[in-house]
């Protein structure tokens, strides 16, 4: 969904599903998002200090990595802060914000221990595979990419994805394949169609994977009331023996 929304439901399907706390959904939510953030701009970094900036385009490129540092790192320190003890001090004066505040400051805290290196090391292993599938994608289309510019795409498409769009963040997506192509000195159609590939043989099969799946399990969860009285019904009624058919 535009502007990664979708979180929201992310939280609610927590809550409905598997009796989660909205606060704890939505905390993790924003751990794993802080993280994705922060790899990919150091994605990008890397593939910008390991290439020349007199490229085509390399200002722009420039401007999205530190738009992203200080994006990311703003929410870093807001994070931290949250973790600490300060915040709830400030707030003990009202009981029921002070033990909502508790909350994200226990899933906050994990921060302050050195499991934070363990989920940055599980976040890079999980960015492997993207970046190769990127990798693929632009090679199908006639382009061979690489170390730098793959970094550097990877943290611009992710990056993109931010940015209000439409469905399968069209244009945006676009915007961030053509940059990267014509930073390495390809054409920009050629950034558009690999950016289309993505969204044809990544997103959209995941789509209606999960919505397949989504309106599976909605249909069960909406049936099995009505089952269930029909039941009851008949095991009640009169004429239980004569409905109880296969």
């Amino acid at each position: 969904m535009p502007a990664r929304l979708g979180e929201l439901f992310r939280a609610e399907f927590f809550k409905t599903s598997f009796g989660l706390s909205r606060i704890w959904g939505l905390t993790s939510i924003i751990i794993e998002r802080l993280f994705d953030g922060l790899t990919v701009v150091a994605c990008l970094g890397i593939g910008l200090f390991l290439t020349t900036t007199t490229r085509q385009g390399a200002d722009i490129v420039i401007d999205v990595l530190v738009t992203g540092s200080v994006l990311f790192g703003t929410i870093l320190l807001a994070v931290l802060s949250l973790s600490g003890s300060l915040m709830s001090r400030m707030l003990s004066r009202f009981p029921r914000l002070s033990a909502r505040m508790g909350m994200v400051q226990s899933g906050f805290g994990i921060l302050r221990t050195w499991r934070t290196l363990e989920i940055a090391i599980l976040t890079m292993i999980i960015y492997l595979p993207d970046a190769l599938s990127l990798w693929f994608l632009v090679k199908a289309v006639g382009r061979t990419l690489g170390l730098a510019d793959l970094l550097i795409l990877v943290g611009l498409a992710s990056l993109s994805t931010l940015v209000p769009s439409g469905p399968a963040f069209l244009g945006t997506l676009q915007f961030a394949y053509a940059l990267e192509i014509q930073f390495a000195d390809g054409p920009r159609a050629m950034g558009i169609a690999a950016a289309t590939l993505a969204q044809l043989c990544l997103l959209l099969p995941v789509a209606l994977i999960a919505t397949g799946l989504l309106t599976h399990g909605s249909g069960k969860l909406f049936l099995a009331p009505l089952k269930g009285r029909g039941l009851d019904a008949q095991a009640t009624g009169p004429q239980a023996g004569e409905t109880a058919r296969p």
